[in-house]
């Protein structure tokens, strides 16, 4: 898969204010010394998926409209961004991309990439319920889909809330919207949270998902409450917030 093929997929579930950057393939750099630092002594599958997603999270700085600065790594292994600055980093086999958006209009920025393939059975158990599973289509990326979708929401509410208050994978509930869920198809997805567990709820939650090229691709982006994001908004422009 070329990179520019890599980029479209990640665009199509990402909002039209947020940007990224994607590659199918692993770079060798370069990297920050700060960022050097963090991926010694990997082996080298690591070190080509941290190595890559630094590099495309570099690339996603610049289509922001800044420079590329050291992504530094926070206690739980998030990446560190620059003020002002979400984002989330994400790769699995054959797609390694970064994804980022302004803070303002937005609170947490999370996004995901999984093959698709279906779940081991020891993972759907524990994460997928039956009530999740049941309005699924029976399709391969089902279950995959819900979990990618989870795993680009914890992002987002880890980014948000931190340690402590984070609801757990089984906890998230994912709705995906009805539509035509096979291979090349996209769509939305919805999020529920535990009560008491994150100052939101669902309504806050914008999911997307994209499944084509072998890969299931999902974004979550949890917005401030009150805010209207209008469709043609790009980064760097002013989000008017609702007023009331």
């Amino acid at each position: 898969m070329r990179t520019e093929i890599a980029d479209a997929l990640l665009r199509a579930v990402l909002p039209p204010w947020a940007v990224g950057a994607a590659r199918a393939d692993d770079v060798s750099g370069p990297l920050f010394a700060v960022e050097r630092a963090l991926c010694e002594g990997a082996g080298p599958r690591r070190e080509g998926e941290f190595t890559t997603g630094r590099w495309c999270a570099h690339r996603a700085l610049v289509r922001l409209g800044g420079s590329p600065v050291a992504v530094g790594r926070g206690p739980r292994g998030e990446p560190l961004w620059p003020p002002g600055v979400l984002g989330s980093i994400t790769h699995c086999p054959g797609f390694r991309g970064a994804a980022l958006c302004r803070a303002g209009p937005a609170r947490a920025l999370g996004i995901d990439a999984e093959v698709d393939a279906p779940l081991p059975a020891r993972v759907r158990d524990r994460l997928i319920s039956t009530d999740e599973a049941g309005r699924m289509r029976p399709e391969v990326a089902g279950e995959r889909l819900l979990f990618s979708a989870k795993e680009a929401a914890y992002k987002a509410c880890s980014a948000l809330v931190g340690d402590g208050r984070v609801p757990r994978l089984a906890e998230l509930r994912i709705l995906v919207e009805p539509g035509r869920h096979g291979p090349g198809t996209s769509g939305r997805f919805r999020v529920r949270v535990p009560a008491l567990t994150v100052d939101l709820d669902g309504r806050h939650f914008e999911g997307r998902w994209k499944r084509s090229h072998g890969l299931v691709l999902t974004s979550c982006v949890i917005l401030r409450p009150g805010t209207e994001v209008p469709r043609a908004w790009r980064p760097g422009t002013e989000v008017p917030t609702a007023q009331g």
